[in-house]
């Protein structure tokens, strides 16, 4: 297993310390390796060249919103089968370490959500693996087993920040007591209205949101910062702990 790479304390946001009891896990990227489901399923269909990457560039460019830009990526998939699309969205593994960490949080009773703008095809998926409660993502239209180049949006570009109140409210937990992890533009946001925001495997306008900021290929890594916040610890004393 790959150790902590860095572990540093970021100045964008206020840090509190109070005992953690619930953690919200962005997706694509952190519970897997693979970095967007969207781009991942364009790349096995073939569609990715001629489709997908001109979508995103059109939305990057502010040509399109994303609603469209959702829109035209499972256009181009419409008439595939469900079984095709499920086969290609269960060889996505998942990050080593997250059925560990999963169970960990689980046994010590801390509440678990997974929150992605991706796909609820393979969201679902991963929930199941790792017995995560609860999942909010954007879902694949399909009619008579076939997708029909539908798609709902749950979780947009910039979506993910306006589900953490309704998720604190279902646990009956307070925002500061509860962690999120990611690695996306769209977890930034989310750092600053947690009690801890952890930035994994992050690019550095996103790991600066973040009160700390992780590397590595196993997700393990987030234990002793966890464990850390389970005691109530301070974000230097986590930054001390070296996984």
């Amino acid at each position: 297993m790959k150790h902590l790479v860095s572990v540093l304390r970021s100045p964008g946001c206020a840090y509190t310390g109070k005992p953690l009891k619930a953690v919200i896990f962005d997706l694509d990227g952190t519970l897997t390796p693979v970095r967007s489901v969207w781009q991942y399923i364009h790349e096995r269909l073939g569609t990715w060249e001629s489709q997908g990457l001109q979508s995103l560039n059109a939305f990057l460019a502010g040509k399109i919103t994303y609603k469209e830009f959702a829109e035209r990526d499972v256009y181009a998939w419409r008439g595939t089968p469900h079984a095709i699309i499920e086969s290609i969205v269960n060889e996505i593994p998942l990050r080593n370490g997250a059925r560990e960490v999963a169970g960990t949080l689980r046994a010590f009773g801390v509440r678990t959500a997974i929150l992605s703008s991706g796909l609820d095809v393979l969201v679902r998926r991963v929930a199941g693996l790792l017995g995560v409660e609860r999942y909010i993502a954007n879902e694949l239209g399909f009619t008579a087993g076939v997708a029909d180049g539908r798609v709902t949006i749950n979780v947009g570009w910039d979506g993910k920040p306006e589900h953490l109140l309704p998720l604190c409210r279902a646990w009956g937990v307070h925002p500061s007591e509860v962690a999120v992890v990611g690695d996306g533009v769209g977890d930034a946001p989310l750092f600053p209205m947690v009690g801890l925001g952890v930035a994994f495997n992050a690019a550095p306008d996103v790991a600066s949101e973040a009160h700390l900021a992780l590397e590595g290929d196993d997700l393990r890594v987030l234990l002793p910062v966890l464990f850390g916040r389970m005691k109530g610890e301070t974000a230097g004393g986590m930054a001390n702990r070296r996984g």
